[in-house]
């Protein structure tokens, strides 16, 4: 370091200084409010999971159609908008992970079957992320009265009506 004036310049005695570089992000890491199920190629961004289930919900509007929701990794929250928007009951599955303020994060979702499905694979049968072996509600519909579920008891994918109950897991992108 060094410093000018009229007088002249001054040094300082020389110091380096060494920085450490965050952790690697992971599959599976605790961060941003929740379980890394997904990343992308820059390693930095990236999909994660409550760490908990809030409980079981209708999806909801048993015969509404929601037009636009897509079964596409990426697109739970915007299905979830669209639900939420469509839909005046509650509380719904949807509902449920829109209105979720947990570990400091409030823009929770629910989770497209894509989503769900990498959640089973990637966290579930690691044995991560606490999942029962219920069956899990998608934001991704079927039809004006059935939407995508899948089982964490083996991986199937069904559709059921939108009044059945369901286990729900929020997610949120970071």
């Amino acid at each position: 370091a060094y410093a000018t004036n009229v007088v002249g310049t001054v040094y300082g005695n020389e110091m380096s200084f060494t920085t450490t570089s965050a952790p690697a992000l992971a599959i599976g890491m605790s961060y941003a409010g929740g379980i890394i199920f997904d990343l992308d190629s820059s390693g930095q961004h990236g999909l994660v999971c409550a760490p908990s289930n809030p409980g079981n919900f209708p999806w909801g509007c048993q015969g509404t159609d929601i037009p636009n929701t897509s079964t596409a990794v990426g697109t739970g929250a915007t299905n979830t908008a669209y639900i939420v928007a469509g839909c005046a009951q509650r509380p719904i599955a949807a509902s449920v992970c829109a209105d979720l303020v947990l570990n400091g994060y409030s823009d929770w979702y629910l989770p497209s079957l894509g989503e769900l499905q990498l959640m089973y694979s990637r966290l579930h049968l690691q044995g991560l992320g606490g999942f029962g072996w219920d069956w899990y509600w998608s934001s991704s519909q079927k039809s004006p009265s059935n939407a995508w579920v899948m089982t964490f008891g083996g991986g199937n994918v069904n559709n059921y009506g939108k009044h059945s109950d369901n286990q729900v897991r929020a997610v949120r992108a970071f």
